[in-house]
């Protein structure tokens, strides 16, 4: 059954090529705000993914919000806002520039994590919506391409050092 849904019918197991592309990149931009970001900076700002999925929600799928939900998504923005202030009032000039500096890097990942993972979402949403095939196995696609892709990463991307360290470097038993 496997190979006849995803095998036989290459152009539908294409479409998942989208999301799993977004997926992959939006990960590498993650770990990219991590590094250049404070943890609790990343994880507010992260949630902005939320007013991404719902505006994507909206433009795709003609998904129609109510006014508490609008209400929440504008409350949740002055949330993100308020963590970006700084504690100290000698600082607050620096609040209205933009980030500089590996602080700016990070933010900007994040945001575009947080597009790519609004897009892939609600994409994801309007091919399941739109074809015969069951969840496990556009799930099963997700997955094939996004390890070929994410391998493809890591050997463009990082093959010397896996040559000479090893595919887990940096891993213990535990992780």
């Amino acid at each position: 059954m496997l190979f006849s849904e995803i095998v036989e019918r290459p152009l539908d197991a294409i479409k998942m090529l989208v999301p799993s592309c977004l997926y992959v990149i939006q990960n590498n931009l993650l770990y990219v705000a991590l590094t250049n970001l404070d943890a609790a900076t990343y994880q507010v700002t992260y949630q902005l993914k939320i007013l991404t999925t719902a505006g994507f929600s909206v433009v795709l799928l003609k998904k129609r919000l109510g006014s508490l939900q609008w209400i929440s998504l504008l409350f949740l923005v002055v949330g993100v806002s308020l963590v970006q202030i700084p504690n100290e009032t000698s600082n607050m000039k620096r609040f209205w520039k933009f980030p500089s500096g590996p602080q700016s890097v990070g933010f900007v990942a994040i945001l575009v994590a947080c597009f790519s993972s609004g897009f892939a979402g609600v994409y994801f949403e309007k091919i399941l919506k739109g074809t015969l095939q069951s969840l496990w196995i556009r799930n099963i696609e997700l997955g094939i391409f996004g390890m070929g892709l994410g391998l493809a990463a890591v050997i463009l991307n990082d093959l010397p050092a896996v040559r000479a360290k090893g595919f887990f470097q940096g891993y213990t038993y535990i992780t």
